[in-house]
């Protein structure tokens, strides 16, 4: 069995238009998150926010990733297991638009703004606006009946911006681009994981983020790259 003999594994994709992944060292984790937001901002030049993904093993470095992009203008989302229309904040959206869908409007769509505006320039508010936009509903009623139907068929919207997620999270879902984040020694595994059962749950999770890309998968990592990175070596 190669993951517990721990032999030399080629990666390779399963999708002719994909890469060989690269892999990356950096001095420092703040390097390694700064360097990643940076090789992004490049990306956007050519492809679209949405098609991008950063992964890591924990929340803290996902949050980190998110303040290094934010700073440079990126806009991100973070992928959780919550569904969307399940959110707090989705929920208190679509209570406003039902109240506000008794009342007979001229202009919906410019209703609809002005009533999403306290919820600021959220990844969701955002979302919402692009579907009325493109729904072909005649009223505020009638797209308050689009989002019931979405939220009855488990039909969220895309989501603005790169995404952020946890490998735990990130599980069924793909990527054209993936950056692979914190693939050290303490991180991926993590230091706590210490018996044989903890260890291959780790060795899975990374497994999970080894697949998300379509295209290109980029790896990296901080100081003392992980022992499950050992042997791991792109297609020839």
């Amino acid at each position: 069995d190669a993951e517990q003999t721990h032999e030399h594994h080629e990666l390779v994709s399963m999708n002719e238009s994909g890469d060989a992944f690269s892999l990356d060292s950096f001095d420092s984790a703040n390097a390694e998150i700064q360097g990643v937001a940076d090789s992004i901002k490049s990306l956007l030049a050519t492809i679209d926010s949405t098609d991008i993904a950063v992964l890591a093993r924990t929340n803290a470095q996902i949050d980190s990733m998110e303040k290094a992009l934010n700073s440079i203008g990126i806009q991100t989302q973070i992928k959780g297991s919550e569904r969307f229309f399940d959110r707090t904040d989705v929920k208190d959206a679509l209570k406003v638009i039902r109240q506000a869908s008794v009342i007979p409007s001229e202009d919906w769509q410019r209703d609809l703004d002005s009533i999403l505006n306290p919820f600021n320039n959220a990844d969701f508010v955002v979302a919402l606006k692009n579907l009325a936009q493109e729904s072909g509903a005649t009223s505020m009623r009638a797209f308050l009946r689009d989002m019931e139907e979405r939220a009855e068929q488990n039909n969220p919207p895309t989501l603005p911006g790169v995404t952020l997620s946890t490998l735990h999270a990130a599980k069924g879902m793909e990527w054209k681009r993936v950056f692979l984040v914190g693939v050290a020694d303490g991180s991926l595994p993590l230091s706590s994981a210490r018996t044989s059962r903890e260890i291959e749950e780790e060795r899975r999770l990374l497994y999970v983020g080894l697949t998300r890309a379509q295209a290109h998968l980029s790896i990296s990592y901080a100081g003392k790259p992980s022992p499950f990175l050992e042997g791991l070596a792109p297609a020839q």
